[in-house]
């Protein structure tokens, strides 16, 4: 069964089933024939529950931001233009176990 995400229904029709009609043959004999009879089926329909619409609107908002953070990385810039960014050896180190630790998986084994 196919799910029509546009909104529109289809334009197109199924068979539905075969119906048979008695005539007399061109020779007197009765001859049956049978006809395929279509008839529109109603499109199917897709309902969103009101958390899927919540997460669709999460999903847009998260692509719409950006990925860098331009006022950090303008402070940041700033601060080491001037000589006042001061850099943490023990916290730099902390966060080097820390991305060592997600591949290895135990942390701090160093």
């Amino acid at each position: 069964m196919a799910i029509d995400s546009t909104g529109l229904p289809p334009t197109s029709l199924q068979t539905s089933g075969t119906s048979t009609q008695n005539t007399t043959g061109a020779n007197g004999n009765n001859v049956q024939r049978m006809e395929s009879v279509t008839t529109a089926t109603p499109a199917d329909t897709v309902t969103l529950t009101a958390l899927a619409s919540q997460l669709k609107a999460i999903e847009t908002n998260i692509g719409n931001q950006a990925i860098i953070d331009e006022p950090r990385v303008e402070s940041l810039k700033s601060a080491i233009n001037a000589g006042v960014y001061e850099i943490n050896p023990l916290r730099v180190a902390e966060k080097f176990i820390q991305f060592e630790s997600n591949f290895t998986g135990t942390p701090g084994s160093y």
